[in-house]
């Protein structure tokens, strides 16, 4: 205890040295830490129910939302498939299955009050059985809600019971409006429980699938044994082997397959090849964690090389310090303090340093990880992640200062206690040598490489996240908005859903500063895609051709900024009695046409054995633009009018067309950008159906950066991290240079006294510092080759090889190293010869 309040004393008497380990720390521990939270609540978290290694998911691939081909590995299950292995598989205690992603849904509490948008999410009826969680008020659903013909029910989550209903305890046993459909709220789900994976706003409520008929007449996915929209989870009974249950998967689902009429001729040569990977639930269905896994990892590789740099300069630090101190560590030892006392007392200030940093560290990597969750789930309302120091959090910083202070604090304290003391007692400007010289410079060289590698990785992020966003996508941002709604109409005829659609344009563009109005199935870069085999004209039956589709409704190209480039676009002309046609985008002409030359062609949906009639005339050609995936070229798309339905069909229809006919965004091109129009809209939207639901307004520009929120938050921080990395490198240069011209003060004085210029000493100083430099980028360019080759898979329009950013690099690096060292070079250029000499 003596030796601690010693240390603690030594370190208050030297605050200016005790503040700089303290910052370097502080930013180096502080910023791995906080990646460390995102790493332990994502990556590292399992699900917050019971025995959550008890949880094997059916299936390891993220294949949202529905799927009506054959699954090499199958992961998405109709609710047919679903019953016919939850009755064969005697493996598990229970097998709950749950709609892959949830569907927004409205819900009014009062009759006569608006409707508000909730997210809800189809569950079997021993989902919450199958977790082992208890309802926090109420009951949670049973197997008995989700029987046909059951009253509906539904479970509010914690969050949403919270901060929409006011946390009141009466709302258990109330009575409300789902889509327009009388619910009964049987209970309010834990605290802390979030559903079967972890995202941005889970869902709000959980129904029974025995009620998706109801809420969803135009979906009926439940009866669709064809179309596959069910993740499944199971827990394992104790001793039951999960390979065993795994085959067993596997047979039944080919089994099925082969009995079921769904199934097209040519993928019934793939179901003796059908496998189902049984994947560990522990953490849930892990869909987002794969996702963001490989940014995390890498930011945390990026802060921990931040990390090793500012360990460097604390250890320099450290050595100066130690080897300023030898004339006191030589009357300490002529006194009779062994060396083992001195390196101890040495050590336990570094350890001080270290604990004190990690505490700082701790503040700083709250701050930091409230900022990542910010930025890496940028639109959302909710996230259940919890980005304050858990324990384990806590124990990794620990773990860090303590490594860090005995890695990094036993070397300077060895050396600094090596002192002669005959030779300390005789002045440190007359000793020679410099047991440290070596270690500073090479800790220099070490940060310099790894600055290097840092800068040039931060730089090609950058220019990737800027490529992405400055692309062209097909269609303008600038003064257009996105409105999500919901067209809760309780099965409602056609007729109802017609009137709705021609009184929308109207009412909305009544409003002041709209200058255009469309809707659509769904909107540019918004995540939805809807693709389904065609049949073409000109071409076999036997070809498989497939494209994505939308529904919009006239004058949807000129709202959002597409160019019409050949014939006309969809119009007022197109109604249900006209003829029907079609717009499809170039990609498309150029894929299915010979030139590309598409009008007046025809084409239709294609049944399962690729035979389908040619109901639709195309009448124009758009540009190509993006509404999926950033990184890819435009998927080729055609577009149908809202106002027109499908003839009756000779055969089968493709599952999704009933749906389609529900609009879920309206588009919006106003003269006044900025403005919230949210109360405006959702006014006009009461007086158009009092069955849509307005879910948000989002500008589109906004709308198209979410889809970078991975890409932003990897370039920031990796921006960030290289920045502090530059900082901290040229502090350490700084102090090595300030050190060895102290260390070097009456040999500079002889050489001027002998006739040496300010000029040269002043190069002379710069030489040795960059010489430092030059070592370092010498080790920081293999270093960097491998670091870009790491990164290469998330560059979008500039190669991982691109000598540019490297030079560019570079060149910041030796001018900000030449700043840190020209500043003690030329202090040592200006000293005066006569007292330099006269120095001891």
């Amino acid at each position: 205890m003596n030796e601690i309040t010693l240390a603690i004393r030594r370190l208050m008497q030297a605050r200016g040295f005790t503040f700089v380990c303290l910052l370097t720390l502080a930013l180096g521990i502080g910023g791995t830490t906080a990646v460390f939270t995102l790493v332990q609540q994502v990556l590292l978290a399992q699900l917050p129910v019971p025995r959550p290694a008890e949880l094997f998911r059916l299936g390891d691939d993220d294949q949202c939302c529905v799927n009506s081909g054959v699954q090499s590995a199958w992961s998405l299950f109709s609710y047919d498939l679903y019953r016919s292995l939850r009755d064969t598989l005697p493996q598990f205690t229970e097998l709950a299955a749950f709609q892959a992603h949830p569907n927004p849904i409205s819900v009014r509490r009062v009759a006569g009050d608006p409707a508000e948008a909730f997210a809800g999410q189809f569950v079997s009826g021993n989902y919450f059985q199958m977790f082992g969680i208890a309802a926090a008020i109420g009951r949670p659903m049973v197997p008995s809600d989700d029987r046909a013909g059951a009253a509906p029910v539904a479970v509010v989550s914690y969050p949403a019971w919270q901060h929409r209903f006011g946390g009141d305890p009466h709302l258990v046993g109330q009575t409300v409006a789902i889509n327009a459909v009388a619910s009964v709220i049987v209970g309010v789900a834990p605290a802390g429980f979030y559903g079967e994976m972890l995202r941005p706003d889970p869902p709000d409520f959980w129904i029974p699938l025995s009620s998706e008929p109801l809420l969803e007449p135009q979906s009926r996915l439940i009866a669709a044994s064809g179309s596959h929209w069910l993740y499944l989870i199971g827990r394992l009974r104790p001793g039951a082997s999960a390979a065993e249950a795994q085959n067993q998967a596997a047979v039944t689902v080919r089994q099925w397959l082969t009995a079921s009429a769904d199934v097209a001729p040519d993928d019934r040569k793939r179901i003796p090849q059908v496998t189902v990977r049984l994947s560990s639930a522990a953490a849930g269905v892990a869909n987002m964690r794969n996702v963001i896994a490989p940014a995390l990892l890498l930011l945390f590789a990026t802060a921990g090389a931040t990390l090793l740099i500012a360990c460097g300069n604390l250890a320099n630090l450290l050595l100066a310090r130690g080897l300023g101190r030898r004339v006191e560590f030589a009357v300490r030892t002529a006194l009779g303090a062994s060396r083992a006392r001195l390196v101890r007392g040495t050590l336990i200030e570094s350890l001080l340093l270290s604990l004190g940093g990690a505490a700082a560290g701790l503040l700083v990597s709250y701050a930091g990880a409230h900022a990542m969750v910010a930025m890496a789930f940028r639109g959302a309302t909710y996230v259940p992640i919890e980005p304050s120091p858990s324990l384990a959090v806590l124990g990794f910083a620990f773990a860090v200062a303590l490594l860090t202070g005995t890695l990094f604090g036993i070397a300077p304290a060895l050396i600094g206690s090596k002192a002669d003391p005959i030779d300390a007692m005789r002045g440190s400007g007359r000793v020679a040598g410099d047991p440290g010289s070596f270690v500073r410079r090479a800790l220099v060289a070490v940060q310099v490489a790894l600055s290097l590698s840092l800068v040039t990785t931060a730089g090609l992020l950058a220019r990737n996240l800027d490529n992405l966003e400055r692309q062209d996508f097909g269609f303008r941002t600038d003064g257009r908005y996105v409105a999500g709604i919901d067209l809760a109409l309780g099965g409602a005829p056609a007729e109802r859903l017609a009137a709705a659609y021609k009184r929308l344009p109207e009412a909305v563009g009544a409003l002041p500063g709209v200058r255009r109005v469309a809707f659509s199935l769904y909107s540019p870069m918004n995540g939805d895609n809807w693709a389904g085999r065609i049949a073409v004209e000109g071409h076999a039956a036997a070809e498989v051709l497939e494209s994505s589709w939308n529904r919009v409704s006239p004058h949807y190209f000129e709202t959002i900024g597409t160019p019409l480039l050949r014939g006309r676009a969809i119009d007022e002309r197109d109604t249900a009695s006209s003829t029907r046609v079609a717009v499809v985008n170039e990609a498309f002409a150029r894929a299915f046409f010979v030139n590309g030359d598409a009008i007046g062609r025809h084409f239709g949906f294609a049944d399962l054995n690729g035979a389908g009639r040619p109901d639709y005339e195309i009448i124009g050609i758009v540009g190509d633009a993006k509404y999926q995936d950033p990184r890819e070229p435009a998927y080729r798309t055609f577009f149908l009018p809202f106002l027109q339905r499908e003839p009756t069909p000779s055969t089968k229809p493709p599952a999704p067309l009933p749906r389609s006919h529900y609009a879920h965004a309206i588009e919006l091109h106003v003269t006044r950008p900025g403005q919230n129009f949210e109360p405006e809209l959702r006014r006009a939207l009461a007086t158009v159906d009092p069955g849509i639901t307005l879910e948000r307004v989002i500008s589109l520009d906004e709308q198209v950066a979410l889809n970078f929120n991975g890409e932003r938050l990897i370039a920031t921080l990796t921006v960030a991290f290289g920045g502090m990395a530059l900082l901290l490198a040229c502090v350490g240069l700084y102090g090595v240079t300030t050190y060895a011209v102290s260390r070097r003060t009456r040999e500079i004085g002889v050489r001027m006294a002998i006739g040496a210029t300010r000029a040269r000493v002043l190069a002379t100083v710069l030489r040795g510092a960059l010489i430092q430099v030059a070592i370092g980028f010498a080790i920081g360019v293999p270093l960097t080759i491998v670091a870009a080759r790491l990164v290469a898979q998330q560059l979008y329009g500039v190669s991982a090889h691109d000598t540019r950013t490297l030079a560019a690099a570079a060149i910041v690096l030796s001018v900000s190293a030449a700043l840190a060292a020209f500043i003690p070079a030329r202090r040592a250029a200006l000293m005066d010869p006569q007292q330099a000499l006269r120095m001891e």
